[in-house]
């Protein structure tokens, strides 16, 4: 099976110069994990995850005295804080390939590509409609 017969498509992509929050407020609106990034020219150039947004932004409750350090603030746009470079496949690749990747890199989605644009997006979730 080809990853086009599975992918998402459109993608909902995210600009390396949206803030933090608007990355944020798309993933919970829309009920992704993650979001493929595209510079002005509309190629993927990385990809923001929960993770990448979470990771600093977090601060311990004030009323518990636990003794932990403050977090550290990461950046405000999406381009301080995505994962880059990023793994991505072209509509023509094999889904054994996206899920292989998937499994050993402990990632949940995938862009694909066709030359730097991005046309889809495949998922852990398209993995699963694709063998049930």
């Amino acid at each position: 099976m080809l990853i086009r017969e599975i992918m998402s498509s459109p993608a909902v992509t995210i600009s390396s110069a949206s803030t933090v929050q608007h990355a944020a407020s798309t993933l919970r609106s829309r009920g992704f994990t993650a979001l493929p990034v595209r510079d002005d020219d509309g190629r993927l150039v990385g990809i923001v995850t929960e993770a990448d947004i979470l990771d600093g932004r977090v601060e311990p409750d004030a009323r518990r005295a636990t003794g932990l350090p403050r977090h550290r603030h990461r950046g405000d746009t999406v381009g301080e804080v995505m994962t880059s470079p990023v793994e991505s496949l072209t509509p023509g690749a094999d889904v054994a390939d996206a899920a292989q990747i998937m499994l050993d890199e402990r990632i949940r989605c995938l862009p694909v590509v066709d030359g730097r644009a991005v046309v889809g997006v495949i998922t852990r979730r398209d993995l699963l409609g694709a063998i049930s």
